[in-house]
């Protein structure tokens, strides 16, 4: 329940922002709603293999070519069947998926600002409120995994194309990093932590207020 609060009230402060702008500045503030798909992990070594879902975000320009903002998102991270993520052999026969509610603060810096088109850095963090519906097998046994909430930071670079006025859209790339590790659990005790890091890709539209 605390969970879905806190993605209300996000989701509430984005709504304000894009309805009223210029929160920060005089220049207009832009709403972007976006697909996201992420390739986690370096290998078997990480707990997922893929991972896709959905982002909004609500950006001002405070002192231009510097931009803040504000990210909510949701996604569902599949597991890689074939890990060794918990470095225990009795452990097998990984599967399932995890839910994430994601949620943070960006920095922007806009790199190229053309007519039709601009090129922007972005940098931030955000907390990841974790729902797994992971299993394993031990001895036969199907155990649930319990993975706790994490931070990461992440960088990339967005490229924005105008379609009409007020009107963009959007694609970008980068990469996050994890700042505090998934806790993580089973039955008998403590596993090792869980990680978020790996490489993303986002593809949307962008509209000012």
């Amino acid at each position: 329940m605390r969970k879905i609060w806190m993605c209300v009230a996000m989701a509430l402060l984005l709504g304000s922002g894009a309805a009223f702008g210029g929160l920060f500045s005089e220049d207009p503030g832009e709403l972007a709603v976006s697909g996201v798909l992420w390739l986690p992990g370096e290998g078997d070594s990480d707990l997922f293999d893929l991972g896709y879902g959905a982002n909004i975000s609500y950006r001002e320009w405070f002192r231009f070519p510097w931009g803040v903002g504000l990210n909510l998102g949701i996604a569902q991270w599949q597991v890689d069947s074939g890990s060794s993520a918990y470095k225990w052999d009795q452990l097998s026969n990984y599967n399932g998926d995890a839910n994430l509610l994601l949620m943070g603060p960006a920095l922007y810096f806009c790199v190229i600002d053309w007519d039709t088109w601009n090129l922007t850095l972005e940098t931030g963090v955000q907390f990841a409120y974790i729902d797994s519906n992971v299993k394993v097998s031990l001895d036969n046994e199907r155990l649930n995994i319990d993975i706790d909430n994490a931070l990461f930071w992440h960088i990339g670079m967005e490229y924005e194309y105008m379609l009409a006025e007020n009107f963009f859209i959007a694609g970008a790339l980068g990469y996050q990093m994890d700042l505090i590790e998934a806790e993580t659990e089973y039955s008998y005790g403590k596993l090792r932590d869980t990680h978020l890091h790996g490489a993303y890709f986002r593809l949307g539209a962008k509209l000012l207020f």
